[in-house]
């Protein structure tokens, strides 16, 4: 498992929270650590690129880039 900062552009509301952390819980051998407006921590198996928690936030409408 890895831990995975994300800085996510868009969010502006609890509603935006809830779909952030929607999205990445869909994604399978995910899950959400914290999740803040501008901001996700997720922690991933190895095997999960980064890139399907960038895509799947993308899908829901929001862009995001990892945090180094």
């Amino acid at each position: 498992m890895k831990d995975v900062v994300l800085k996510v552009e868009g969010m502006s509301c609890g509603h935006c929270v809830r779909a952030v952390d929607q999205a990445l819980r869909a994604v399978p051998g995910a899950s959400v650590r914290k999740v803040e407006i501008g901001a996700a921590e997720v922690q991933v198996d190895d095997a999960v690129p980064v890139g399907v928690l960038v895509d799947a936030l993308a899908d829901a409408g929001y862009s995001a880039e990892e945090r180094t």
